[in-house]
C-alpha cells in the first residue's frame, strides 16, 4: 500500500483564511489527530534549521507557530531544536534575526547538543559511518516532528527529510572526542581526514577563511593553513572556493548512502510511529541553507508536504519540483532546464533520488506514495 502525503499546494483562489497556506496546514494539523503521534504532557523536539548569516530563504516563522500551535493545543510541550552549525551562542542570535524566537513562535529554542556542541550520546550506525554521536535533546525525547525546507545541495542533489534528519541530528564533534568518533564530518570525510588543497588552483581569495564557522582556516603568505583540531569537517569550504581548490576525500554515492544510515541511526532512538514529517516547498534555491547566502528559487513555490513516511515525502518533494516550471534568471534556466526534468540532479550533477534508494532499501519507508491534496 503507497504512504500516504498530504499535499497543500501554493496556488490559493479565495481572500479567505482557511483558504490560505497558513489556514489549510493548520487544517490538516487537525484532521491528522497529532494524538496519534504525541502524548499529553510530552516534550517534542521541532527538529529545523535555523538559518545562517546571508541566507534568507527558509522556513517562515508563522508556519512554525502554526505547527507549535497545534501540538500545544493537544497539550503536548514543543521546542525547536537543531544540533549547532555555528558556535551556539552565535547560532541563537541567527535564530533570532530569521525570526525564530520564543515570542514568535511561542515555543523555547533549544540548541540541542548544548551550547558547546558536545552534548550527544553515541548510537550504533551503518557500514560507512558505524557510529554516530545524536544530541541528548534529541536522544532522550521519546517523539519529534521534523521541518525540512526543500531545496538542492551541493554533495547529494536533495535537501529534505533525509538529510534534515541525517546531519542536523548528529552533532559535529562529540564531548572528550575528535570528529572521527561519531561527528558529523563522518559523511563528508570518509577515505581521508584532511580536504586536498592545489596550491596551483587558490588564488588565496580568503573566502574559505570567511565560510568557516570555527575559525579553522588561516592564509599566511602562499600557505593554505588548517587547525586539525578545531575543524568540524564540514565541508563547506571546498563547496564555496570558485575555483575547485579544495576537495573532500569522499563521493556522492557514499555521502548520500551515508545520510540514509544516519537517519537511521537517528529514528534507532525512537519507537515506530513517534516521528513525523513536513517538508516546505518554497524558495526552492540551489544550495543547503547552511551557506552564508540564499540564491534565486530554480522553480516556483510548489506548497507543503505532510507524512509519517520520510522516503515518500522526500520522492513526493521531487516529482513537485519536477512538475514545475523553472524560473526564469535562475540556476535552472542558466542551465537550460525543462519542466519535467530531475531539477535537483541537474543542477549539481549529483543523483537527488540516491538518498532515497538507500533510505528505502534501510527499512525507513517506501517511495510508492499517494498524495492526497487538501
Amino acid at each position: 500500500m503507497p504512504s500516504k502525503v498530504y499535499f497543500i499546494g501554493a496556488q490559493v483562489d479565495r481572500f479567505d483564511y482557511q483558504y490560505s497556506v497558513e489556514g489549510r496546514l493548520e487544517h490538516i494539523l487537525e484532521k491528522i489527530d497529532l494524538k496519534k503521534y504525541y502524548s499529553k504532557d510530552e516534550l517534542v523536539p521541532i527538529k529545523m534549521h535555523l538559518g545562517n548569516p546571508g541566507a534568507h530563504h527558509t522556513i517562515r516563522p508563522n508556519f512554525v507557530r502554526v505547527v507549535i500551535d497545534q501540538l500545544k493545543r493537544i497539550k503536548t510541550k514543543p521546542f525547536v531544536t537543531d544540533s549547532v552549525r555555528l558556535k551556539a551562542y552565535e547560532y541563537l542570535e541567527v535564530a533570532n534575526r530569521m525570526g525564530y524566537n520564543p515570542m514568535s513562535l511561542g515555543a523555547p529554542l533549544v540548541i540541542a547538543d548544548g551550547i558547546f556542541g558536545f552534548d550527544s550520546i553515541k548510537v550504533k550506525a551503518g557500514k560507512l559511518l558505524k557510529e554516530v554521536s545524536v544530541p541528548t535533546a534529541i536522544y532522550d525525547a521519546s517523539s519529534m516532528m521534523v521541518l525540512s525546507h526543500v531545496k538542492g545541495h551541493i554533495d547529494s542533489g536533495l535537501g529534505g527529510a533525509i538529510k534534515n534528519l541525517a546531519m542536523g541530528c548528529v552533532t559535529a564533534m562529540p564531548r572528550g572526542c575528535d570528529w572521527r568518533e561519531g561527528g558529523r564530518g563522518k559523511m563528508h570525510f570518509q577515505l581521508d581526514d584532511l580536504m586536498s588543497w592545489n596550491k596551483d588552483l587558490c588564488t588565496f581569495c580568503g573566502i574559505c577563511v570567511r565560510t568557516c564557522p570555527l575559525d579553522a582556516i588561516s592564509i599566511k603568505g602562499k600557505a593554505f593553513l588548517v587547525d586539525e583540531k578545531s575543524c568540524w569537517r564540514c565541508g563547506r569550504c571546498v563547496r564555496v572556493c570558485p575555483e575547485g581548490a579544495l576537495t573532500v576525500p569522499s563521493s556522492m554515492e557514499n555521502f548520500s548512502v551515508s545520510l540514509a544510515e544516519a537517519a537511521k541511526a537517528v529514528l534507532s532512538t525512537f519507537k515506530p510511529g513517534k516521528v513525523f514529517y513536513i517538508n516546505f516547498l518554497f524558495d526552492i534555491q540551489p544550495e543547503c541553507d547552511c551557506m552564508a547566502m540564499s540564491d534565486t528559487p530554480v522553480v516556483q513555490d510548489q506548497g507543503i508536504l505532510l507524512s509519517d513516511d520520510m522516503v515518500a515525502i522526500d520522492q513526493a518533494s521531487l516529482g513537485l519540483i519536477a512538475q514545475a516550471q523553472p524560473l526564469p534568471q535562475s540556476k535552472a534556466e542558466g542551465l537550460k532546464i525543462k519542466k519535467g526534468s530531475d531539477v535537483l540532479t541537474m543542477l549539481h550533477g549529483k543523483d537527488s533520488k540516491t538518498q532515497i534508494e538507500a533510505a528505502e532499501k534501510m527499512g525507513l519507508g517506501k517511495s510508492d506514495y499517494k498524495l492526497v491534496e487538501i
